[in-house]
């Protein structure tokens, strides 16, 4: 009688080459998602340690890296009724997180700025916060500052890693350090704001070009326009301009 040895006969199935190569891939994407999402709270805390301000007239983040070369292009916007909308529904922010993306959907604004930075644009943004006061103990301040962090942080997940910040802020009733010149200098339709971007360019090596450059806003004088701002802001800059509507949607 033959006897088998049973144990001898039974074999682990042997790994092919192509499991390997997965799990060697998902060890690579898991830490590509890490490398990310580290990278992305560096980023965001850079973001949100790089406001400054200058006297009471300017509010300004320029923390974020630029993007490359000599000469940049600038996609400009405004905030309120342009990139954002209030979620309450309110014509007013009530608070750092009462904000949603412009328009009806969720992903438009950020995808068309995801794209406009992978084509090496400059995002800045220039807004006048007349509600807004800059002093020791501003709550006013303290909000906008917060809702941009988090307009940043939304963005970033878009691998949006360069964003510039300029605000017009109200001069304070007292203890203001700029004169009322030094406000209405900056504020929306003057533009104290663009001259100080161009400044902080030219000290790093930089030039602005002006014909591939634009502004995005929603005050453009329509009748339903609460004024021309924005329009007489990107002609006073001389770059194009285009509303909301025209430039996420047409």
């Amino acid at each position: 009688m033959v006897k088998y040895d049973v144990i001898s006969m039974i074999s682990k199935p042997k790994r092919t080459p192509v499991e390997s190569v997965d799990k060697l891939s998902t060890t690579k994407a898991s830490s590509k998602v890490i490398a990310d999402r580290v990278e992305m709270s560096l980023n965001s805390t850079k973001f949100e340690r790089g406001w400054e301000t200058i006297g009471t007239h300017l509010i300004r983040n320029i923390s974020t890296p630029q993007v490359p070369g000599k000469r940049v292009k600038v996609a400009a916007f405004d905030l309120d009724g342009t990139l954002i909308n209030t979620k309450s529904g309110a014509k007013f922010s009530r608070g750092p997180t009462d904000w949603k993306w412009w328009g009806n959907s969720s992903t438009r604004v950020p995808e068309a700025l995801s794209k406009l930075y992978s084509d090496g644009y400059l995002i800045v943004i220039f807004t006048n916060q007349g509600a807004v006061v800059v002093n020791k103990n501003s709550k006013s301040f303290s909000n906008l500052k917060a809702k941009l962090n988090l307009i940043y942080e939304e963005l970033n997940k878009h691998q949006i890693k360069s964003l510039y910040v300029y605000a017009s802020p109200k001069r304070p009733s007292k203890d203001s350090v700029s004169s009322e010149e030094q406000h209405k200098s900056t504020r929306k339709p003057a533009i104290g704001m663009w001259q100080n971007l161009e400044q902080v360019l030219v000290e790093e090596g930089k030039t602005i070009v002006y014909e591939g450059s634009f502004y995005v806003g929603d005050a453009a004088g329509r009748n339903k326009d609460f004024s021309d701002s924005d329009l007489k802001f990107a002609e006073n800059a001389k770059i194009n301009f285009k509303t909301p509507e025209e430039f996420f949607i047409d």
